[in-house]
């Protein structure tokens, strides 16, 4: 995932999960419109997709792992005019060494034909999304009501007016909280995992406990450093044989651990050939693979 750099989440350079508002929660947005379907590109596997805000064309990571408004670098906020309504703190799950942000509310967001108004977003002076060619981040939080399917063989971004079936436990599953997650079994373990489409750092991961267990732990070999907002610790992998997500099998040969939290990470390393179909409202996730769509976004 990448880096996060603001109050709930940005994943794009490295592989924690993201941070957390930890001093109050904004309102909901106000979101209307019809059903759309966007061209979505790849940006070191983070999807990618256009939107406006007061009819300023950007581009922005959709990140799944990011609750709360939009992320924006400050240098665009004061560009785009946005008043600032007040001030929050943000930390990855571990709430160790939390970190300032501006509060700023935005209107006149388009998504396609999906307007969102009183959406706050969160700003600071970080120039970490453009080493990825992207002007922010949004994530979920303003899509209740909408099915979003982010179909990466096909490179669209889909929502309809609607909800998904009722989970059926193999491919698709209920959750709690604002990520969404299921329930990923390696050799014979099971941890719940966020799907998270801002970790472009490694396909999966879990936490130390988690990677203790597990067959493979004696095995593990360094890969780095992994940075959250507000913290950086040592990155390990460890080889894996089964992993999967109900009936879905995940072909992954290694887990990177720690998460930074108590669930795991699935990144768009291992999303990538996937369709994942998210019901924001009704809290529930859909995992499929999928052909490659003639028309890049027919419905």
């Amino acid at each position: 995932m990448l880096t996060p750099f603001a109050a709930a989440a940005l994943a794009l350079l490295q592989p924690a999960p993201q941070p957390q508002l930890v001093v109050r929660t904004p309102p909901k947005p106000e979101t209307s419109g019809s059903d759309s379907c966007l061209r979505m590109e790849l940006a070191r596997v983070i999807p990618v997709i256009p939107i406006t805000i007061g009819g300023r064309e950007l581009k922005v990571g959709l990140d799944t792992g990011a609750p709360g408004g939009p992320h924006l670098p400050l240098a665009l906020i004061e560009a785009l005019g946005a008043e600032k309504v007040g001030e929050a703190r943000m930390s990855d799950p571990s709430l160790q060494n939390p970190v300032p942000v501006g509060l700023y509310r935005i209107d006149d967001l388009a998504v396609g034909n999906v307007h969102v108004d009183n959406w706050i977003a969160t700003g600071r002076p970080d120039e970490r999304p453009s080493a990825i060619g992207v002007d922010g981040i949004i994530g979920l939080d303003a899509f209740d009501g909408f099915v979003v399917t982010i179909d990466y063989p096909s490179g669209r971004l889909v929502l309809t007016r609607g909800r998904l079936p009722e989970p059926d436990g193999q491919t698709s599953f209920r959750y709690e909280g604002p990520i969404p997650r299921v329930p990923l079994t390696i050799d014979g373990r099971t941890v719940e995992a966020h799907v998270d489409t801002g970790n472009a750092r490694y396909a999966l991961m879990v936490p130390q406990a988690a990677a203790q267990a597990l067959p493979g732990y004696a095995e593990a070999f360094p890969v780095g450093l992994a940075r959250t907002v507000n913290n950086t610790f040592s990155l390990k992998a460890a080889p894996v044989g089964d992993a999967h997500v109900g009936t879905l099998d995940l072909h992954a040969g290694t887990v990177a651990f720690p998460s930074a939290g108590q669930n795991g990470n699935l990144g768009s390393l291992l999303l990538r050939d996937m369709v994942v179909k998210i019901d924001p409202a009704n809290k529930i996730v859909r995992l499929e693979r999928s052909a490659r769509a003639e028309d890049g976004c027919a419905a």
